[in-house]
């Protein structure tokens, strides 16, 4: 029973839900687009609007379903967007909508395209409608400003200005300045009024009431930040720091997660000399300074906050398996453990939007089975399923177990296995899939490649080995210059713990991974040449010494990016013998399972040339290789007809050699 009384609800698939197994699904099914797009509550907590789009054939219908957050069980008001290709929606005020759109022609009807050299490749342009509730009184957000029209990315909004709610804070590019400018946004009629330049480095902002107060310049290729500070009132920008990003774009010892009500201080998640791990402090932008922890979870690292449009502190984020909060309301950390029964503690339970009052929520739902659920929550006690971000999957996609186990030296740590649907005599064949990093980390969620792989029959395992993240400074730092070694051991010994439970087969195991994943799937490969029958290294790195040559031309010796890799992989020259023991490339002719090496042409953060040295060291050494090279790919961030591409080449792959087991 949720407060109030009311009974939860119980939904096929969703959240854990008990459901008769059907048939996997295909790979287009799990890459299709999702039809639930976002659910945000009105600035006063009225009012709900959820977005959500139909395909037709060639054709979108977009709409939006407004409901008064007191009459949940009324029909809610329909309003037709149309063929538009929507993202995202949020309030501007408690009388108008935004609604991201991609915009995948322009107005002859011709293809949005981007020209390369000689070449053109169809991109759409990001843009934000703002429209009334009833959908009238549309405007285009830089409508008017036909200099920037141009522009593929005008959707970016850095501050919704929550005291002047007619007005957006938003930046876009400037071709004849060559940067980036920031421009107050009028939602009512889409004209833009011109409000501060950046560098031609800088690539954001953080703001403070409507003042950039934190600005973000990148060096060429995003793995060096330059963090200038501005504190309120005070003429210019100064240089605080320069920071590590890593390949999700995340800082990796100190990262702004929000603000306060307090004049020139911030949140961030920093992690100081003697901490544990992250933990949220408040850092004072007038002397330059970060308090202690706010809160701390041992073990485990604050990761985020979530607090409502005045900037008020609700709770602090961290992993566990699931998502999990640390609570600054009492009220709602009871009520949110409550929910979390109502979903079998099953699920990964955030938060998506709340009210002022903190009586009315927007959740989010994700688990292994469940790629997305929004609901409407009123702590009077009623909870409603707002949609699911791709119903077609219920009951269709493979369960996950937690898998707890000591390493060969008495290290604590966490693996997942996934089992495919469907009734199968005898073990299944599995394939392991090391997560990229290292400091990233895997967790009990849906996951493409995941369910890709179990809807072929085959299991999955999944390791958070030593280094990486989440999981605090010691478990990081045991991974430090063990490269190949202990770090390499965690994944073989949670691989000995999988085929321990009886449910896989030994005969038939493969390894992918991608990024450092792409590397321990070679390493796996070199050390333990008899476990797989096939190995997939999607853009890995495979020679170290050529990796951290690359990272100090590129970023500079001195840069926090060169010189994390020297800490994490090893000394160039004090460390040499190891770089070279632990370079799959160096060690080819101990690899004897077949090798499929997929490399995007535009990627920053692992060169191709890792790749190419590998496929020459395999076919030197006689070894059965295969190269792919995908044109116009980066690291990450592919869309799903890259995905595809690189799934289908693997399942193949790996099909094959299972087969000829």
């Amino acid at each position: 029973m949720l407060a109030g009384g009311a009974v939860a609800p119980t939904l096929l698939g969703v959240a854990g839900a008990a459901s008769t197994p059907q048939t996997p699904p295909t790979l287009d099914e799990l890459l299709a687009p999702s039809t639930l797009l976002g659910a945000a509550l009105s600035p006063n907590g009225s009012q709900l609007a959820v977005l959500r789009v139909e395909h037709e054939r060639e054709q979108l219908k977009a709409y939006v379903l407004l409901q008064h957050a007191d009459q949940t069980k009324a029909a809610p008001t329909v309003v037709l967007i149309g063929d538009y290709d929507v993202q995202r929606i949020e309030w501007a005020n408690d009388e108008r909508l935004l609604i991201w759109v991609d915009v995948h022609k322009e107005l002859d009807g011709k293809p949005t395209r981007v020209r390369y050299g000689d070449l053109y490749f169809d991109v759409p342009k990001k843009r934000i409608l703002s429209m009334n509730l009833d959908g009238s009184e549309s405007a285009l957000l830089f409508g008017q400003e036909e200099r920037l029209l141009r522009e593929f990315d005008l959707a970016t909004v850095v501050d919704t200005l929550s005291d002047d709610p007619n007005q957006v804070l938003m930046q876009a590019w400037d071709s004849q300045k060559l940067c980036y400018g920031l421009y107050k946004v009028d939602v009512r009629t889409g004209a833009a009024t011109f409000f501060e330049r950046g560098s031609q480095a800088t690539y954001g902002w953080f703001t403070q009431d409507g003042v950039p107060v934190v600005r973000f310049d990148s060096n060429r290729r995003g793995t060096v930040v330059s963090m200038f500070t501005r504190a309120p009132g005070a003429p210019e920008w100064t240089l605080y720091r320069k920071l590590r990003r890593d390949e999700m774009r995340r800082f990796s010892d100190l990262d702004i997660v929000g603000s306060t009500p307090e004049a020139g201080v911030l949140l961030v998640s920093s992690q100081r000399d003697g901490d544990d791990g992250k933990a949220l402090r408040r850092f004072d932008l007038n002397k330059l300074e970060l308090s202690d922890a706010v809160v701390a979870k041992p073990g485990r690292d604050i990761t985020g906050v979530f607090m409502d449009e005045r900037s008020r502190l609700i709770a602090a984020s961290f992993t566990e398996d699931r998502g999990d909060y640390l609570f600054f309301e009492p009220s709602l950390k009871s009520q949110f453990d409550q929910l979390s029964t109502v979903f079998r503690n099953d699920a990964n339970l955030g938060f998506v939007d709340v009210s002022l009052d903190h009586k009315r929520f927007v959740l989010s739902t994700t688990n292994p089975t469940d790629p997305g659920s929004l609901w409407f929550y009123d702590t009077a006690g009623s909870l409603n399923l707002l949609g699911q971000t791709k119903p077609w999957l219920n009951g269709r996609l493979a369960p996950m177990s937690v898998l707890k186990l000591k390493s060969r030296d008495g290290l604590d740590l966490t693996a997942y296995l996934t089992l495919p649907v469907g009734e199968v005599t005898g073990p299944r064949p599995l394939v392991v899939v090391p997560h990229g990093g290292p400091e990233l980390r895997d967790d009990y969620s849906f996951d493409i490649f995941v369910q890709a792989f179990a809807a072929q029959g085959w299991a999955v395992l999944q390791v958070n080995f030593r280094g990486s993240g989440g999981y605090g400074r010691a478990f990081a730092d045991a991974g430090r210059k063990r490269w190949g070694v202990e770090m390499q051991n965690d994944v073989e010994d949670a691989l000995a713990a999988a085929l321990a439970t009886g449910k896989v087969d030994a005969r038939r195991v493969a390894i992918c991974g991608a990024s450092y994943g792409g590397y321990s799937a070679l390493m796996g490969a070199v050390k333990t040449p008899a476990a797989y029958r096939a190995v997939v290294s999607i853009a890995g790195v495979s020679h170290l010494d050529d990796f951290l040559a690359n990272a100090r031309e590129e970023d500079g010796a001195d840069s926090p990016t060169y010189q994390y890799w020297v800490k994490t992989i090893g000394d160039p020259v004090a460390d040499k013998a190891l770089l070279a023991a632990s370079s799959p490339a160096l060690r080819a002719r101990e690899i004897k399972a077949p090798v499929l090496l997929i490399h995007g042409n535009l990627d920053s953060i692992v060169p191709i040339e890792q790749s190419k040295t590998m496929n020459r060291a395999l076919k030197a050494a006689g070894a059965s290789v295969k190269y792919n090279q995908i044109a116009w790919v980066g690291h990450r961030g592919w869309d799903r007809f890259t995905t595809r591409n690189i799934l289908n080449q693997a399942i193949e792959h790996i099909a094959k050699a299972f087969d000829q087991a």
